[in-house]
């Protein structure tokens, strides 16, 4: 039996190796901020679906080195962070790399999506989607496509 997953993988010796101790290659990872605690079953659906790995990290960590680190293909956040809300995600984000694809989980208010819309331009973000948390899958599946494939990993098609 095989069972190929973000977390465990089972070979047909019946081993069980952790994804985690091996090392995600620059560009073949999704960096997600984390609020409460909570991972996103739809992001970690679709990356395990891809053969992406999921990197959290809670919202209190200082983002700037992690994302240095970690170079990922993408960041998602939560808009209404606690500690840090998607526009501090933003800035950390345009610091590091305006390239890099940002995915913020967001309400459906107007407001809100002209502001996100402004920051975007005022910064110089390349790639910002915004969803709410209701969307569905298909949001997940278009946004890590499209990454993968700006990060070169053709492979991946749009759906």
């Amino acid at each position: 039996m095989e069972q190929f997953g973000t977390t465990d993988v089972i070979d047909r010796d019946w081993v069980v190796t952790t994804l985690r101790d091996q090392t995600v290659p620059a560009g073949h990872s999704v960096l997600a901020v984390r609020h409460g605690g909570q991972n996103c079953d739809y992001l970690d659906s679709v990356c395990e679906f891809f053969g992406i790995a999921v990197q959290y990290i809670s919202a209190g960590e200082d983002l700037r080195p992690i994302l240095t680190s970690l170079r990922p293909m993408a960041v998602v956040a939560d808009l209404d962070g606690e500690v840090q809300d998607g526009f501090h995600v933003m800035k950390m984000t345009a610091d590091y790399d305006r390239s890099v694809p940002i995915l913020l989980l967001t309400s459906t208010d107007p407001a809100m999506l002209g502001a996100i819309d402004a920051v975007q331009e005022a910064w110089g973000l390349m790639h910002v989607v915004t969803t709410a948390d209701s969307a569905g899958i298909g949001v997940f599946v278009d946004f890590i496509c499209q990454a993968a494939r700006d990060a070169g990993r053709p492979r991946l098609m749009r759906v």
